[in-house]
């Protein structure tokens, strides 16, 4: 459990460190880089519906959420300077309660009342007890609720394309989940824990905690944006057909 303290303490002041380079990063409608997902149309029906929205970051999927009608949302996040963007951001359509900011650990029980829909953009893959995190989510959904949320594809992270020989590198082994430290994330001096799980492993996860897995999609990246004209970038997500996107009831 002391591991576990170290890297959620380590990844809070990682996050308050580099928040500024995220500010704009993915977020709805789209579910990833690259514009992933944006046509998928989980969520269906925001009109009138509550919403948790976990590892909220700045605040840009909560205004999506907000601006097409959502009556309530609350926004999780570990980053104390996190949140404050996603205030500021978000001040100019927070009105009446209708945004709550949680300053929190995913892995710990939400102190809210159960919500229609939890949604998540890249950052459960965080979470350093997949087991804790997905049971809190679960005990805070409606009957009939859902929860949507996306992640790197493991096999991602276990490559790297080489742009001088036009070859993919294999760097890491797909079925090691043990816990990895990156010293000098983003070559921000920052120190940022994470694990790489199989796809196995996350449905286990969901299934332990009483989830219906209703879908799973593999999108393809979607071409037009900044990011996509980055040839060595691109080629890489987009060859490996590299995001997740899981959708649970």
């Amino acid at each position: 459990m002391n591991e576990y303290i170290e890297a959620i303490d380590d990844n809070r002041k990682t996050w308050d460190h580099v928040c500024d380079l995220f500010a704009d990063a993915a977020a709805l409608p789209e579910w990833g880089p690259f514009g992933i997902g944006e046509d998928l149309d989980l969520i269906g029906d925001i009109k009138d519906k509550t919403f948790l929205d976990i590892g909220c970051g700045s605040g840009r999927s909560i205004a999506y959420l907000i601006q097409n009608g959502a009556k309530k949302v609350y926004g999780l996040d570990l980053s104390r300077r996190q949140l404050e963007e996603a205030r500021s951001f978000n001040a100019p359509w927070t009105k009446d309660g209708n945004i709550v900011y949680l300053e929190g650990k995913m892995e710990d029980k939400f102190d809210i009342g159960r919500v229609d829909c939890v949604v998540s953009v890249y950052a459960i893959g965080w979470t350093v007890s997949p087991e804790n995190t997905f049971k809190n989510i679960y005990e805070r959904l409606k009957p009939g609720g859902k929860f949507i949320w996306s992640w790197d594809h493991t096999f991602f992270t276990d490559i790297r394309y080489d742009q001088g020989s036009g070859n993919f590198i294999v760097i890491y082994s797909y079925h090691d989940e043990d816990p990895i430290i990156l010293e000098n994330w983003r070559k921000e001096g920052a120190r940022a824990h994470i694990t790489y799980r199989k796809t196995s492993s996350w449905f286990r996860y969901l299934r332990d905690a009483g989830f219906d897995i209703t879908g799973y999609y593999e999108p393809k990246t979607r071409t037009g944006t900044t990011l996509s004209r980055k040839p060595a970038r691109f080629r890489a997500v987009s060859s490996s057909s590299a995001k997740n996107l899981i959708k649970s009831y």
